[in-house]
């Protein structure tokens, strides 16, 4: 990773700079707008190339008030279950009509908020993968522009379909074997984004089960990247850089896993947006455990 600096920019966009890297770091090119705030959206909503996403699960979530000017992607529709595995990446093309729908094209600046911010960070996620596309995550989400005093709509608006050429990046996702070959070696530096019981294997969530973690993984919860969780709201971020700071090693590249890669979504997301080199682990858990690979109980990574 860079030694890195988080600049703010005219109207609430958030950039990194590099300056001197440390020894052994890898220097990695970080989206200058994947975190925009409430601010820069007001002044930039209007403008025909932003394309504001309310990202839900269940669409009544939208219908009871959304961002004026926002459109609907259902989760479901970027994150469907796949071969018995919940909540994975759609194959190319279904992406691409399902982006297409909501009106995104190539020079789109796609805005990525949702209930609950796992989903908007999937959503921003899945659009850097895909590539060839601009997205952000707006901090503070729907409860940021509310309390803003920002228009609310429940109404839904026509939407013109996009025209979206995806230029996919797969290098982004990790599997088993991937992560496997690199277990216990210098490079991977493992975050696994569960809870307390999860990690340690002292029971389940939710009907999630777990015997503990990924031998080597650090821990953690993607409500700790949140001063406050329930409104998508931020740390600062010398706070964030300093959470990935005691966890990855200089020069890593981050995996980031946690029982389906929806709240991994989140430590991915903010990784990606402090200049690591970092991979989603897909399948995560799920695939892990399925497949009888070896797990870890117990607080410690090894």
């Amino acid at each position: 990773m860079s030694n890195l600096k988080w600049l703010p920019l005219c109207g609430g966009i958030f950039a990194l700079t590099a300056v001197a890297p440390r020894a052994g770091a890898q220097r990695v090119e970080a989206p200058a707008q994947f975190i925009v705030s409430e601010s820069w959206l007001v002044q930039h909503a209007r403008d025909p190339k932003t394309v504001i996403l309310d990202v839900e699960e269940d669409p009544r979530e939208f219908s009871k008030g959304h961002i004026a000017g926002a459109r609907l992607l259902t989760y479901g529709d970027i994150a469907p279950d796949i071969d018995g595995l919940m909540h994975q990446v759609a194959p190319v093309a279904a992406l691409r009509q399902a982006f297409e729908k909501v009106g995104v094209s190539n020079d789109s600046h796609v805005i990525v908020y949702a209930s609950d911010a796992p989903m908007a960070a999937r959503a921003a996620f899945t659009l850097d993968y895909l590539g060839g596309v601009t997205v952000s995550f707006l901090d503070g989400g729907m409860a940021g522009w509310r309390a803003a005093g920002q228009a609310i709509s429940t109404t839904t608006d026509p939407v013109t379909r996009g025209s979206y050429t995806p230029t996919p990046r797969p290098q982004v996702l990790a599997d088993a074997a991937w992560i496997r070959a690199h277990q216990g070696n210098h490079g991977m530096s493992l975050i696994d984004t569960r809870t307390d019981g999860e990690y340690v294997g002292a029971g389940d969530r939710h009907g999630m089960p777990s015997q503990g973690h990924l031998s080597g993984a650090h821990q953690l919860q993607w409500q700790q990247l949140f001063s406050n969780p329930g409104a998508s709201a931020l740390l600062p971020h010398d706070s964030l850089a300093a959470l990935y700071t005691a966890r990855v090693s200089p020069g890593d590249t981050v995996v980031t896993y946690c029982f389906v890669a929806y709240r991994a979504s989140t430590t991915y997301m903010i990784a990606r947006a402090l200049g690591y080199p970092v991979k989603l682990y897909d399948g995560s858990y799920e695939d892990w455990s399925r497949r009888k690979l070896p797990l870890v109980p117990g607080a410690s990574p090894r």
